[in-house]
């Protein structure tokens, strides 16, 4: 292409193309943090149900904060996890952790390597850094703003990555032991496929994922609402047929609810479990699919390579 071909087709180009794949790629705005969980007042830690005590097993919760000098990111920057609740922010990230050793510890997997894919500002990720002796983390993100975030605050072992929506990670073939994502494939409308063979390409054989999904369980939880009506109403007015469908079985299908053409974060997606046997199954050996165990709708899906 000549310059002045390239000049011309410039002209044409969507002056924001990098946000129809991706999100903040060149936020400037500093952040606003507030202070390290082993500088936290311990009576904002006194919440119910925020951590099963079987997850923490002999070790106290105390030993976790003091383990963690790192601040806590500001409301606006933590993916909508706890804002403005920075004790529960923690709690919320640590159980999430200590679930994945559960199931590693389960499935005998060892971790030299670890990808969170999806990881926001580190949400899970800063309890690998603190808490584990992981050689190898990882984290990817589509809100450059988040991997800013990751750079400028968390230690150097861990590496981080701007992705986009295009299926596409710059790591190794065969070398994650275990990636995990949570509330990510809850959203992927588009290339679903595509990103799962993404990542059992970098997962090592016998490697572990560890991936949410709104499935059936999470679909009949949805029927009785509760703590989740927002997100009932929210679909409600996607679709207005959408409370007729929920009183019905999730259909043995995925769907998805697009609520714009533009930019990623475009849909809320549920998989039947059927489905997940039928097109997740293809790619990784399923080794079991938690109910409910993320949040208060969505279950895991475990599989290994």
């Amino acid at each position: 292409m000549s310059n002045a071909d390239h000049n011309a087709w410039a002209k044409f180009r969507m002056p924001t193309w990098e946000d129809d794949i991706s999100l903040n790629h060149n936020s400037n705005l500093p952040f606003e943090n507030t202070i390290a969980p082993c500088e936290m007042p311990r009576k904002d830690f006194n919440l119910p149900s925020q951590l099963k005590p079987d997850l923490l097993g002999v070790r106290s919760l105390e030993s976790y904060l003091i383990n963690d000098p790192y601040p806590i990111p500001a409301a606006e920057d933590r993916e909508g996890y706890n804002a403005n609740f920075n004790a529960s922010y923690f709690l919320n990230g640590l159980s999430d952790y200590l679930k994945i050793w559960r199931a590693v510890e389960k499935y005998n997997v060892p971790v030299d390597s670890y990808l969170d894919f999806g990881c926001a500002s580190g949400r899970v990720l800063r309890h690998f850094c603190c808490q584990s002796d992981v050689p190898h983390l990882w984290g990817t993100d589509i809100n450059g703003r988040h991997i800013k975030w990751l750079n400028d605050y968390l230690p150097r072992r861990l590496k981080v990555i701007h992705n986009h929506c295009i299926p596409n990670l710059q790591i190794a073939d065969n070398s994650i032991d275990v990636i995990s994502a949570f509330s990510v494939f809850t959203h992927i409308d588009t290339f679903e496929t595509a990103w799962l063979a993404e990542l059992y390409r970098i997962l090592k054989p016998g490697g572990l994922v560890y991936l949410t999904v709104q499935n059936d369980d999470s679909w009949r939880f949805l029927r009785n609402a509760g703590s989740s009506q927002m997100l009932v109403d929210r679909l409600q007015k996607r679709d207005p047929n959408f409370m007729n469908l929920l009183q019905a079985e999730l259909p043995d299908m995925r769907l998805d609810f697009r609520h714009t053409d533009l930019g990623p974060y475009r849909a809320v997606v549920f998989h039947s479990d059927c489905y997940l046997r039928r097109t997740w199954g293809r790619f990784f050996d399923i080794a079991e699919i938690v109910p409910l165990d993320h949040g208060h709708h969505q279950s895991v899906f475990i599989g290994r390579k």
